[in-house]
């Protein structure tokens, strides 16, 4: 298991040098963030390799998938995100997947979701690049979104069942819309190619609140998990001496 900082949530106020810098500076291996558009990739790229720093994940260019109209749009940002991931050499690209469309059947949205993802397969192929599908909470952070529990996740990569989709599992998300993280977590795990991680309530550092990750990365590590879990939190202080914390609770932990 290898843990891989979030940028965009940890850092929000530090600009991208500075940010990877500080990555490295308190012993981290890997970072990932969110949105690639507005990234200067050239510097990130010339970063990553002075500092052997990894890049974990990043977002697909966003579109619904629950509307078929929308599908074009969804492939043509999918193939524009693979050529960065390559750029990058990122293997792991994050996909929210939309929000529900008022006054449509759900079946036929999540129908319209299972087709988009199939249309996504001729595009992975050869690339070596895993796409992450991820369910929100809507109770709190993501309102409206239409993918929030992790059972019909894993239905629909059952329908799709292509080793290069997968599901992101967000330990925060999931406390939030349904509980039982760990027994969740480890059950689907075979299908979960990422993993984020917050404190909740608050979405604070993750010694903070009602989840106890000692023992979700406990049990993580003995089921033999060997991908990363992002630290995507956001910080109250002192974002340096967050990690710092993060650092030393995670040596304690395992």
């Amino acid at each position: 298991m290898k843990l891989s900082v979030c940028i965009d949530s940890v850092f929000r106020e530090l600009g991208l040098e500075d940010s990877l810098r500080k990555v490295k500076e308190e012993g981290f291996r890997a970072f990932e963030f969110w949105g690639w558009e507005k990234k200067d990739l050239g510097l990130m790229t010339k970063l990553a390799q002075e500092l052997d720093l990894s890049l974990s994940a990043f977002c697909v260019k966003q579109a619904n998938l629950t509307e078929p109209s929308a599908r074009s749009a969804y492939l043509d940002g999918l193939k524009e995100t693979l050529e960065v991931a390559k750029r990058l050499q990122c293997r792991t690209l994050i996909l929210t997947v939309g929000s529900e469309q008022a006054g449509v059947p759900r079946e036929e949205q999540r129908r319209s979701l299972v087709e988009g993802l199939r249309a996504s397969l001729p595009l992975l192929e050869g690339t070596g690049v895993t796409l992450a599908v991820e369910p929100l909470n809507t109770l709190i952070d993501h309102p409206g979104y239409f993918l929030s529990y992790s059972q019909e996740a894993w239905d629909i990569l059952q329908e799709v069942r292509h080793p290069q989709v997968q599901m992101l599992f967000d330990i925060y998300h999931q406390q939030i819309t349904e509980g039982h993280v760990t027994t969740n977590l480890l059950r689907m795990l075979e299908r979960v190619g990422h993993i984020h991680s917050a404190g909740n309530p608050g979405r604070g550092e993750l010694g903070e609140g009602e989840l106890h990750y000692p023992y979700i990365f406990r049990r993580l590590t003995e089921a033999g998990y060997q991908g990363y879990v992002g630290l995507e939190y956001f910080t109250a202080g002192d974002p340096v001496e967050s990690l710092r914390r993060m650092a030393a609770a995670y040596s304690e932990w395992l």
